[in-house]
């Protein structure tokens, strides 16, 4: 059983309880106008070139077997030649050519994953199985999350929503805290913003809270695009007790030179979400007695 994932990043504070590990799952079914995640959207590896890092050394031409490098003042990539074999990247010195996409035996990534075992039962945390969208790998996420949890490790998973029932019923008896995504409640809203429609999303939810799942929504904000989402949010969640928390996170553009790094059309809306807007907004849902954390704050 092999999953395919863009990175592991340790020592994480952002992404559940305590101190993580989170595994990067590639692939996603929602396209997201804010996506900071590009190289997560596909399922499929894919080869970064980030020309600012080139130093035009040449070094990795001659070892592509396909002829898709060539060098002038920087590397260039023709991406219809490349068959991401990622023979270049292994041999650049500043990691301009960046491989985006690890295919991994479930085993195999739960002993990676348990090298940092000290660290976050230390920090009271665990591993969190990201993406992308992590359950979008349903079999490899499953089998991973359920090693974990025999070894007594603390599993979070960061969802979309928009998945299969069935797999959200089998992962619950292996997951501690489910970190889900709440973008718009307006469905056209919804699908302006990620191209899907909400319904799923919302019925997943409902069933996580009726089956006693721990839930903690996360709430971008994207002045522009959902922000006038917030009271119709904490309506629906007022009604729908037993959530954590709700974290809004603070929209950013940081993600735009992984957009050109991949040849894919930057979808980053041109915004900013100010911190005057990010409080407006969390008073806002305290105002239906729920527990909000800010995200700026914890940054």
């Amino acid at each position: 059983m092999t999953g395919i994932l863009t990175g592991i990043k340790r020592m994480e504070i952002h992404d559940g309880d305590g101190l993580r590990t989170t595994a990067f799952f590639k692939g996603c079914p929602l396209k997201c106008l804010w996506c900071h995640n590009p190289e997560s959207s596909g399922f499929s590896p894919e080869l970064a070139l980030f020309a600012g890092r080139c130093m035009a050394c040449g070094t990795c031409v001659g070892f592509c077997p396909e002829g898709a490098l060539s060098v002038g003042e920087r590397v260039e990539l023709n991406r219809d030649r490349c068959r991401t074999c990622f023979a270049c990247a292994s041999l650049c010195p500043t990691e301009a050519l960046y491989p985006y996409g690890k295919r991994y035996e479930a085993e195999e990534l739960v002993e990676i994953l348990l090298q940092d075992e000290a660290f976050f039962r230390a920090g009271k945390g665990g591993v969190t199985l990201s993406g992308g969208e992590c359950l979008a790998q349903p079999e490899f996420a499953i089998r991973v999350a359920k090693s974990l949890f025999e070894r007594n490790i603390s599993v979070d998973i960061d969802t979309c929503g928009f998945v299969n029932r069935r797999v959200l019923e089998d992962i619950l008896p292996y997951t501690d805290t489910f970190l889900y995504d709440l973008k718009a409640m307006d469905p056209m809203v919804h699908k302006a913003c990620t191209g899907q429609d909400n319904g799923r999303i919302l019925d997943n939810l409902s069933w996580l809270l009726e089956h006693g799942a721990r839930v903690e929504i996360r709430y971008p904000l994207v002045v522009g695009w959902n922000d006038g989402e917030a009271e119709k949010i904490g309506a629906w969640l007022a009604d729908h007790p037993r959530v954590t928390k709700v974290k809004v996170l603070k929209y950013h553009s940081y993600a735009a030179s992984r957009y050109e790094s991949l040849g894919m059309a930057c979808t980053l809306p041109q915004t900013e979400t100010t911190p005057e807007q990010m409080a407006r907004v969390v008073e806002t849902l305290r105002g239906f007695g729920l527990t909000v954390v800010n995200g700026m704050e914890e940054d």
